[in-house]
């Protein structure tokens, strides 16, 4: 029995080494990491071995196929109108005052927003995490921190970008901060994820801070990660205790967070300086 058990142990610390080792060379080697990338397209198969039980039982299940002209429409017409829903965030008052600053500066306006359209995955590789897989990768242009919305606002960011698949981290994912502002007040804060099942944290506001239940929480601009307008989470507690500086403040995220089917990727108007992540842990300070 002892000798069975003292066999497993060994075996688990192999493993154990050889996964800290794995971790450290691709933290460390650019070239560990080009390899896990070109090993991640051996995933396409898998992926799609994994999926097709499902597929096979909707299509068993008598669901009607239409001709291939009228799926092209459909998608062409579920895109357009994904792209309109989540461009009707951009709030009125926000335009026109960029279009007012615009005139006050002589500037040129911005460029369009380039956007595209991605599939959610149909097996999630960490259905435990706050992550989902989506169906573009470099190959697609799609780069890590790129900003991804759905009908409902904010989802989240690409954070592990492969050749033809990407992971979105959502933004319940612990400790990723996202600048907001309330648009009822225009009061800026933070919002901060607080993980699976947990509502997301408005940390560090003033206990007279002008906020209140019910209050939508959009997308400030600053840090330059997301575009200025779009709806992140409506305020669901405001707990002021007179012993504490900081009010207590939870809300809950607007965006579906990969239960549709489709996500829209953002690309932003280039800026002449880099700006900083927006992943931020709970102390204000960058995440790698």
């Amino acid at each position: 029995m002892n000798r069975t058990r003292s066999s497993a142990i060994r075996g688990l610390s192999l493993y154990v080494l050889l996964s800290v080792g794995l971790i450290t060379a691709h933290n460390y080697s650019p070239v560990v990491r080009q390899i896990f990338q070109f090993a991640a397209v051996i995933g396409v198969p898998v992926h799609f071995l994994a999926s097709l039980p499902s597929t096979v039982l909707e299509r068993m299940q008598g669901k009607l196929e239409p001709t291939d002209q009228l799926r092209r429409n459909y998608a062409a017409l579920r895109e357009h109108n994904l792209i309109l829903q989540a461009r009707l965030h951009r709030f009125e008052f926000l335009e026109s005052e960029n279009i007012r600053l615009r005139g006050l500066l002589s500037a040129v306006p911005a460029a369009a927003e380039r956007v595209t359209l991605a599939a959610l995955v149909a097996v999630n590789p960490d259905p435990k995490g706050q992550a989902v897989l989506i169906n573009k990768g470099t190959a697609d242009g799609i780069f890590q921190g790129q900003p991804v919305v759905d009908a409902g606002g904010i989802v989240g960011q690409v954070t592990r970008p492969g050749m033809f698949r990407s992971t979105v981290s959502l933004v319940t994912r612990e400790n990723q901060g996202i600048p907001v502002q309330a648009a009822r007040s225009s009061l800026r804060a933070v919002i901060y994820g607080g993980g699976r099942n947990r509502p997301l944290r408005v940390l560090y506001l003033d206990r007279n801070s002008d906020i209140r239940t019910g209050d939508l929480l959009v997308t400030s601009g600053l840090a330059g990660r997301y575009p200025a307008g779009y709806p992140v989470a409506v305020v669901t507690v405001v707990e002021r205790n007179l012993s504490e500086s900081f009010m207590n403040v939870s809300a809950e995220p607007t965006s579906h967070l990969g239960s549709e089917r489709e996500v829209l990727l953002l690309w932003l108007p280039a800026l002449d300086e880099p700006v900083a992540s927006d992943l931020l842990d709970s102390k204000g300070e960058l995440v790698d």
